[in-house]
């Protein structure tokens, strides 16, 4: 079945006054001012700077099950920012088109990001987003309906077991690709293939990202396989090494698998002991595709790697912009503590505090991003030019990846709070999402500003990037835009 087209063409919260987070238990950086005079260090020549219009820039998503949520919400808020800075230099420099009059919900993330990279719940975001070019505010509402079907009613609570039914998932994704496809009078959204345009182009020819193109997604899952250090890439792009490909990046897998849409939204969700894993038919092969946070929760660096194996001119990207789904709790970290009285002395006691300990420990590490956050700082220098990253700093370390509590949540569609499922998981989300983008700057946390200063230079580097390339015209923006279809060479 052929792909599905290409589709041409609620402000997030405003916090109280003086909202802030605290309370970091990790060691201080040194201190420093959130306001820096000097134009690079502060970033505020990087927001400005075009060097190339069709320098990508890309998105990467951490996994974090249900915590996906709150990276939805920092993804509406620079959306928020960016439809404040389209407007004000719309202002200063007319150019007309379908950008100058447009609402904010109308926005799609695809316009703006050239790749999109995800690992679980973060693979399910990049995919609805990249591939399926969907607004936030349908992603948000999707996003809560999911949760709601995946994680209100558990499969079993025998340990070692799946806990949750996986057939949710696939069903609302199906539903979302019939509802897009404009081709089939009954489509049930079952065989649309999840890389771009497989059937009019040869899945063994390298990906060009220098002709016209669409934004890509790719989403990360772990295969097994030998390759048992790194993540199997499920991309909408057939991608190939050669013998230019720098030799100081990683190598992934090559080519592009051919797998549905919702097989590949389920590949790259399927958390061990929440849900099983996705057995599918690849190259005549039988497969099996587990949750890419296994390898790499935090898809950063491998859409690094991925750029420069593209790229081989060396040059850095626009924008690489890593969304994270909160700071992880590192109170479980290390060895047990021994049990207190008597008892803490038999060994049978001791062998058991360990074996939790170091099971908490894998839980830590599984949904850790950070330590993936500190090499892309060193590979950008910091993160006043290329590289950003938000991440809620503080209040979601102990939520569970399948947190979904009943209780009061406010619908934005109609600002009525009322009791429902999952509701004081979603509060919860949006509560702590928006101290952290309206906080002031701290130094247990940000390297050269808060997080709003950081929202606000991305929204202007996204938005005069894509400005730049509207007044460049041609087919390249035609093509992005989806106002024609990728050619076939």
């Amino acid at each position: 079945m052929d792909s599905i087209p290409v589709t041409p063409w609620a402000p997030f919260p405003q916090p109280d006054a003086g909202s802030s987070v605290t309370g970091s238990t990790s060691r201080p950086r040194s201190v420093r001012t959130a306001e820096v005079d000097d134009e690079i260090k502060s970033g505020r020549a990087w927001a400005h700077e075009i060097r190339d219009p069709w320098d990508a820039c890309i998105l990467t998503l951490d996994g974090g099950g249900i915590r996906g949520y709150s990276s939805l919400l920092i993804l509406q808020a620079l959306f928020h920012e960016i439809h404040t800075v389209e407007k004000e230099l719309e202002t200063l420099e007319p150019l007309g088109g379908p950008f100058a009059s447009f609402n904010e919900d109308d926005l799609l993330p695809c316009h703006y990001f050239d790749f999109m990279h995800g690992t679980s719940t973060g693979g399910l975001i990049g995919t609805m987003l990249g591939r399926l070019r969907m607004t936030l505010s349908e992603c948000l509402s999707l996003y809560r309906k999911v949760g709601n079907d995946l994680f209100g009613h558990r499969r079993s609570n025998i340990p070692l077991r799946t806990k949750y039914y996986h057939k949710p998932l696939e069903a609302a994704v199906q539903e979302i690709v019939a509802k897009r496809c404009d081709e089939h009078d009954e489509c049930d959204g079952k065989d649309h293939w999840h890389p771009w345009d497989i059937l009019a182009n040869d899945l063994e020819r390298p990906f060009n990202p220098h002709k016209p193109r669409i934004c890509q997604s790719c989403c990360l899952t772990a295969k097994d396989d030998s390759n048992v250090s790194v993540a199997h890439l499920l991309r909408t792009y057939a991608h190939w090494y050669n013998d230019d490909t720098p030799r100081w990046i990683t190598e992934y897998n090559q080519g592009a698998d051919k797998i549905k849409i919702w097989e590949a939204t389920r590949a790259t969700s399927a958390a061990p002991f929440y849900f099983e894993m996705l057995e599918a038919e690849v190259s005549n092969e039988l497969t099996q595709y587990l949750d890419g946070g296994i390898r790499e929760n935090n898809p950063s660096g491998a859409a690094w790697s991925e750029h420069h194996s593209m790229y081989l001119g060396g040059e850095e990207p626009a924008l690489l912009l890593s969304i994270g789904t909160g700071r992880p709790d590192h109170s479980q970290d290390g060895f047990a503590t021994a049990w207190p009285g008597p008892f803490g002395r038999l060994t049978v006691v001791r062998k058991a505090l360990q074996k939790r300990a170091i099971f908490l420990n894998l839980l830590i590490k599984y949904t850790e991003g950070e330590k993936q956050h500190e090499a892309m700082k060193g590979h950008a220098r910091g993160e006043n030019t290329w590289y950003k990253r938000l991440n809620v700093s503080a209040g979601l370390e102990t939520m569970p990846l399948d947190s979904w509590i009943t209780g009061p949540w406010t619908d934005p569609a109609t600002g009525n709070t009322v009791d429902t499922p999952g509701g004081t998981s979603l509060t919860q989300m949006q509560d702590v999402t928006r101290l952290y983008l309206t906080r002031d700057f701290d130094p247990h946390y940000d390297d050269y500003a808060p997080p709003s200063t950081i929202l606000r230079q991305t929204a202007e580097k996204l938005v005069r990037q894509r400005r730049a390339r509207e007044k460049l015209g041609g087919e390249r923006w035609a093509v992005f835009v989806g106002e024609r279809p990728v050619p076939v060479s």
